[in-house]
Parts: C-alpha cells; structure tokens; sequence
C-alpha cells in the first residue's frame, strides 16, 4: 500500500513538471572550482550561459570573460537596465564644440557605452565617461543629456540635463605665449628627448611644433618630444612653437643645442628585417628561428584594412584574389572603415606553439614576437599594413579624413593590444602603379601626407600615455614616380625613417635579362630606364627630394630574379629571353638565397660571373638559358659599405626566411653594427 502510495506522488510531481514551462526551473548559478560538461547551463549576472567545451572553472573564468567556454543564451536573458549616468558636467567650451564628462554607470552585467543627446536628438556615442560635441553655432544654448547602454540593448534612464551657451564667434587672433625651459635629455646616438614649460593662451593651446634649425621634425599635443633619426656625433639645435586653434603660432622658445653620442665602428645603424604572416605554411619558418641578434628591428608583414566589414583583394591580377570577413582571435569583429585588422588571424593570432595552452587568448606569430623581444630587450617590433597584395583601400581611407582618423586610432588599439612598437605603411603604390584593381586618386599625393600625419598625431598622443616613442615608418618604391608622386620631404618630416625598396627592377615581366637590384647604373644596361633602374640612383632622388641621410634605410634583397631562354651572348646578361624561368624556390622565376646556395651557385651547370659596374653577380646556365640575377656576400657587402658612405640610416632586407643560413644577415650585422 505505501509502495503503490509513493508511485502515485512520484506521478503527479512528473505531471506537473510537464506542465511547467522550463523557465520556472532556474539554472544553477555558476560557481568557480567547479568540473562543466558541454551543454550545461548556469545562471551569471542575471543572464543564463551554455557551456561550449568541458572544463573546471577557475576565478576569473566567469561566463562573460571566457566566450570560447561559455554562449549567452537568448530568450529572456538581462532585462536589466544600467543606472542612469550621474553628474553630467560641462568641461569646456569654444564657439563650436563643447566637452561633456559624468560619472559611470552601473549595470548588473556590464556597461557598453553612452548616448549623447541634444534635447531629443541623438548626437554621438562614447565608450568612456567624457564626450566632445562638435559642429555647434557660436553664441547658442544647448542642453544635453547622456543615457547608458548595456549588450542586452537596454538602455537607462537619461542623466540630470545641462544647459550651456558656446562662446561667441569672433575672430582669435592673440598668438600663445613662447614655451619655455626647453630641455634635452636622453640623448643617445641617433634620438633626443625634448622637454618644455607649457604656454598659455587667451582661448586654448592646442599643441606644439618642434623644429630642428628651421625644419619641422614633429608635432605633438604635450609639453615633451622624442627626436629620433638623428646622425651620432653630429650637433643639433631645436626649438618649440605654440599653436592654437585659430592658426596662431607663438614666438620660438629658447634654443637648446645637443650633440649625439658617438658609436664608435661605424655602428647603431637600424637593420630592419620583415617576416612574412605566411612563412608559416609552406616556408615552415617560424619566429622563434628568426636570429634577434642579427636585427634591431622586425616589420611584420601584412596587416590588411577594414572595408565594409571585409579585408583582402579580390583583384583578379592578384597573388591571392580573395576577401575575409574582418576578424580578431576572438572571431569575426565590427569596425569602422579604414580600421587596421590582422591579415591572418590563425597564423597571427590563433596557431598553438609548444607551451601553449588551449585557454591561451593570445597564441600565433604575435605571442612569439612578444616572447623574442623578451628574450632580446633592444628588438622592437612594427605592425607593417598594406604590400603588393593588400593597397586597394589606401587611397579610400586616405581620401577621407573620417576614415584617416580611423586609420590612425586603429593604429593605436592595433600595437597596443598586440604588443608592438609601431606601425610601417606599406602603400604600393599612391596616385599610380600598383594592381589594376587598386582604389587611386591624383590627391593620394597630397592624401598620403594627411594620412601620415594623422597616425603620427595619435602615436605621439599615445606615447605620452604610455611612456615611450612609438615609431612610425613606410617602405617606399625606388623608381622615379613615386618621388613624383609623393611628398617626400613633408612625409620625411613626420616618419622616423623610410625603408626604400631597392629592388624588383628588373624581372621576368620583362623580355630581356637584367640586374634584380643593381647598385649603379651600367650603360650596357639595355632595358626601359637603366639610369633611374640602380640603388645608386633611387638614393640620390629620395636625398634630392628631402629626406634626410639620416632617415633613410637600405632595402636588400636576399632573392633572386631569374629569365628562360635567354641568349648565351654575354653570358646571358641583358639579352633578349624568351620569358620567366620556369625554375624557383617557391614560384616560377622567384629564388631565396639559402636555395641558390644550396643547389645553383656554381652547380648543377649554373656559373657565377661577377657584373663590375654595378656590383652584382649573377648565374647562367647554358642548358636552356637560364639567368638569375641575385646578390650574395660580395655585392651585399658593397651595398653595407655604400650605406656608411652615404651616412644612411641602415638597411632593411626582404625578407628573413630566404636567408636560412644567415649568410647575408650576418655580413650586414657586422658591417653596421659590429
């Protein structure tokens, strides 16, 4: 009887629960220490979460922080709004704009910005407690209000209301007063740090430029600046100026004189390397096989630009004619146009190396740059944007100065998350050249010069932030247009130094046979444009057109070019082919140098000759014709010896996996920086 009693009750709890809606039971709330299952649900700040892959959960695990462990659960979820913003107060003001802060808000899962209203009118948005207003009427009152948001959508109640009148419109023409007690410190061989007493102004001082002799070297919103690029041993006079937003420049301030310290052997050149995203795959070459002490600097190559939630080149007359969706090692992100994405987010960000552990949030090329400059305090690292394959958007963002400062603000976020010490743009190539399907303006001349020194403004701005020198650098084309085609000597002023790409000019485009980077001009030379084709000549139009010495690296080349068919007169050096050699490391007509070692110089049939005038050897191999024109150690050390001749900066090189046995990078370790 009790028996047939306990079935009967156990039946009715089971009727009931099915008539229940599943909501009505709630789940557990999440707990650290704890083992999970995948599927599992908890509850977590209000929301419910499903577990994604099996784990014990630690302190700092919880469901919102870990989205590879833990899925919002739609359907219900936070209802909650966040605490309306406190103490809306009026920062300042001009006849245009005003400056608005309050005091955070509170929400029970998180607060993701703010809505700023002008009466009924929404008119921004901000992801921190502070707002500025822009495009208002002089002499006009304006009352505002700002209303939190959470990821849920919902939306606060609106902040106390404050009504302010902006100055009126009238004509500023008081300059601000000279800065003072300009100071140099850390002076080294080739950067000073400036200091200086910040001037004032009847409205507002709004930066301040500083100037070598009567050169423009940098600007900057804060009262100090980091000159680097400089020559060691050499004397240096500077002085700052004060701006303010009507355009008024203050008197000079006082002169302060420093001399950089000298090196001793012809060293403390930069010796610039860049590392391909994709050496990873097929090259099987790695960052932590990169020899850091070879190398002051690493560009890694590429980062892409954001357009329209993709990134990529669907050009058809491209390497690799595809797009992506914009992503992060989180997964796919929303970002303005113009913003700085990673070109390959699993080779970048996501591929696991011995050590790492699938919780990692940070893994790929990118952790490992971080380890190798802990493990070699003087390497820093830049994030280079753009390449052959990825400039179609350069000349779209640099068009717009919404999307320029995009660009630049991303720049930040970019190297800050990541760890770097830069940015590198490399915009092949501005106004012409480049891919057919390109976006190109004739104002990229103009534009890129913008472009430039929007990023430079936001580094600078950041580096006072964060307590170092944040470097800015651009790989330029060696021929004659892109002088032509940019402003050299504005965008000297505002880069710390520009590597100069002195090959690639001659190759298997081309129907007859010549030097891939010929250090002069030969005038048996019987191509196109042999007198501007040379690194001698590419020097002299970059020196020419204002860039300084001192700010101007090297490119070497650690590849070769090579040509089919080719006549056998003069050994095959400049005669007609019959096209690109169907022989190569990884492409056709394309050789890394550590495979020339390995299996051409001077074997399998291939002879070494030595070209005189221009500094370069090159191989020919009677058996089809083939020639390859390359450099090895004497040519690369002819090129060491011009960059200490000339007073360059030093030299960059393409690229570090082809020069497996460090032949090449050695002899320009040792000639720079002995």
């Amino acid at each position: 009887m009790m028996k047939r009693k306990a079935w009967a009750l156990m039946l009715v709890v089971v009727l009931l629960a099915s008539l229940l809606p599943a909501a009505a039971f709630a789940a557990a709330a999440w707990a650290p220490n704890t083992s999970y299952k995948a599927g599992d649900i908890v509850s977590y700040g209000g929301s419910d979460y499903q577990c994604l892959q099996p784990h014990t959960s630690l302190v700092g695990w919880e469901p919102p922080n870990v989205p590879a462990l833990w899925k919002l659960q739609t359907g219900g979820g936070d209802t909650q709004p966040p605490t309306a913003p406190a103490n809306l107060t009026v920062t300042g003001k001009t006849s245009n704009t005003v400056s608005l802060s309050w005091g955070a808000s509170t929400d029970n899962v998180g607060v993701t910005g703010y809505d700023v209203y002008q009466g009924g009118t929404l008119v921004g948005s901000a992801a921190t407690t502070s707002y500025i207003v822009s495009g208002l009427k002089p002499s006009t009152s304006y009352t505002f209000t700002v209303k939190a948001k959470d990821a849920a959508g919902n939306v606060s109640a609106a902040s106390n209301a404050v009504t302010v009148t902006t100055d009126g419109g009238t004509g500023d023409t008081t300059p601000p007063t000279a800065p003072t007690g300009v100071s140099a410190s850390n002076v080294t061989s080739n950067s000073v740090t400036l200091t200086w007493t910040a001037s004032t102004d009847n409205v507002g001082v709004t930066g301040y430029d500083v100037y070598q002799g009567s050169t423009l070297v940098g600007s900057v919103a804060t009262t100090s600046y980091t000159v680097t690029g400089l020559t060691p041993s050499t004397s240096y006079t500077f002085t700052v100026k004060a701006k303010d937003a009507a355009g008024n420049v203050s008197a000079a301030s006082n002169a302060v004189t420093v001399t950089t310290s000298g090196t001793g052997g012809g060293g403390g050149k930069k010796i610039v390397t860049y590392y391909p995203a994709w050496a990873v795959y097929g090259r099987n070459f790695k960052v932590p096989e990169i020899d850091a002490s070879k190398v002051t600097h690493i560009n890694y190559a590429f980062a892409d630009i954001c357009w329209n939630g993709k990134h990529g080149n669907p050009d058809p007359s491209g390497p690799n004619p595809q797009t992506w969706a914009c992503a992060d090692e989180k997964g796919n992100i929303n970002v303005p146009n113009g913003s700085i994405v990673q070109g390959d987010t699993w080779a970048d960000t996501g591929m696991s190396y011995p050590g790492d552990t699938w919780d990692q949030p940070l893994k790929g090329s990118f952790n490992q740059l971080i380890k190798l400059k802990k493990a070699n305090p003087n390497l820093k690292t830049l994030i280079s944007v753009g390449g052959w394959s990825w400039s179609n958007r350069f000349s779209d963002v640099a068009a717009d100065p919404a999307t320029r400062s995009n660009f630049a603000k991303s720049s930040v976020d970019f190297i800050r998350k990541y760890q770097f010490d830069g940015v590198d743009l490399d915009w092949e190539y501005p106004v012409s050249g480049g891919l057919a399907g390109n976006s190109k303006r004739p104002e990229d001349k103009q534009n890129f010069t913008l472009l430039l020194q929007a990023v430079r403004s936001e580094l600078n701005t950041a580096g006072a932030a964060d307590g170092k020198q944040y470097l800015l650098t651009i790989a330029s084309g060696a021929g004659p247009n892109y002088v032509n085609n940019t402003e050299l000597s504005k965008i000297a002023q505002t880069l710390d130094w520009i590597n100069i790409m002195t090959y690639d000019f001659h190759g298997g485009w081309e129907s007859k046979s010549g030097h891939n980077a010929p250090l002069y001009f030969d005038s048996a030379d019987n191509s196109e444009d042999p007198v501007n084709f040379n690194v001698d000549k590419a020097v002299a139009n970059h020196l020419n057109a204002g860039v300084p010495a001192s700010k101007l690296v090297l490119g070497l080349p650690y590849y070769g070019k090579g040509w089919q068919g080719c006549a056998s007169a003069n050994n095959g050096q400049y005669q007609q082919c019959s096209g690109v050699s169907q022989k190569g490391t990884w492409e056709n007509g394309s050789f890394d140098f550590y495979d020339l070692e390995a299996n051409y110089i001077n074997k399998n049939g291939y002879t070494r000759y030595w070209n005189n005038v221009t500094k370069t050897p090159f191989l020919y191999q009677p058996n089809g014709g083939i020639f390859i024109s390359y450099d090895d150690a004497e040519s690369i050390q002819n090129k060491v010896d011009y960059i200490k001749s000339k007073g360059l900066a030093g030299a960059m090189t393409w690229e570090v996996t082809q020069d497996r046995n460090k032949t090449l990078q050695t002899i320009v370790k040792n000639g720079l920086n002995p």
